[in-house]
């Protein structure tokens, strides 16, 4: 585990979600696609299999974060216990 002091963090993405987004449709819809067009349907697999990786490692790397600040917390608590309370 790598444990850096001052770190950069990635830019904010842009969040836009349609207000008329129906999930289930578009998934449907993509299979539908699939089925009629299957020398596109290779493509399309190629991508959400990269999707999935980068949302996987995302969640990952989140985690990861989280353990970092609970740690950093830690150590910080102990050294003001071993400076003021010894």
């Amino acid at each position: 585990m790598k444990i850096v002091a001052f770190k950069t963090g990635k830019p904010k993405s842009f969040g836009y979600k349609p207000v008329w987004y129906d999930k289930e449709k578009e998934e449907m819809e993509e299979r539908l696609k699939k089925y009629k067009e299957p020398e596109l349907a290779e493509s399309e697999r190629l991508k959400s299999r990269i999707r999935e990786t980068f949302s996987r490692r995302d969640v990952k790397n989140r985690q990861m974060s989280n353990r970092t600040f609970y740690i950093y917390i830690i150590a910080v608590l102990v050294l003001i216990y071993y400076i003021f309370l010894r």
